[in-house]
């Protein structure tokens, strides 16, 4: 098994993530980053050199890239009193306080620039949802990452759809609603105690 501790989480609550799917050390996550980066650089200098590269598509984001993320960045969202561990099929990920025996089902989605997510209805059941945005991080290579963080998505959203972050806000009392979160970095947001900006 990983070293769990590395990324700030429990042995105990890595021990109870799905077999085969452990999460991500904070190292992974970042070096996940700079490989994502790399390629989505790739892709964008060949439509550059070759016009028929325009066709190559950018990859999706891996969820355990992004499930990862979130659970080493609990913490940080919901405050230090929480902890991170994998929900199987009951959430992405179940946050739990473990002083207030309190625990809440997170939903995780990812996105680059196009910002295209589909709720589905598994998302639209959890008490919140965690939208990381990172716009053109991956593809200039830098840039803020943005998190958005929605109690109660269901109230909002009744049925499964496909939203971009435009949409998304659009619905009658995310926008009020959501709280937003601006790192600098990946690394910044994973930091314990760290900060953001809003």
């Amino acid at each position: 098994m990983r070293a769990a501790l590395a990324n700030g989480l429990p042995k105990a609550a890595a021990a109870r993530a799905p077999a085969g799917r452990e999460p991500l050390t904070v190292k992974e996550i970042l070096e996940l980053e700079g490989a994502l980066i790399e390629v989505f650089r790739t892709i964008r200098e060949l439509r550059l050199r070759t016009p028929a590269a325009r066709y190559i598509k950018f990859p999706p984001l891996p969820s355990l890239w992004s499930k990862s993320i979130a659970l080493v960045a609990i913490p940080t969202l919901f405050g230090p009193e929480w902890r991170g561990r994998y929900g199987g099929r009951i959430a992405d990920v179940i946050a739990e306080n473990a002083a207030a025996g309190s625990t809440m089902k997170v939903e995780v989605k990812a996105t680059g620039r196009h910002a295209f997510q589909e709720l589905k209805e598994k998302d639209l059941r959890a008490d919140f949802l965690v939208w990381l945005r990172f716009g053109r991080r991956l593809e200039l290579g830098s840039g803020p990452i943005e998190v958005a963080v929605l109690e109660a998505p269901g109230k909002y959203i009744d049925r499964q759809c496909r939203l971009d972050v435009r949409r998304f806000e659009g619905v009658v009392g995310i926008l009020e609603a959501q709280k937003i979160l601006r790192f600098d970095s990946l690394a910044a947001m994973l930091s314990p105690g760290s900060s953001a900006g809003r």
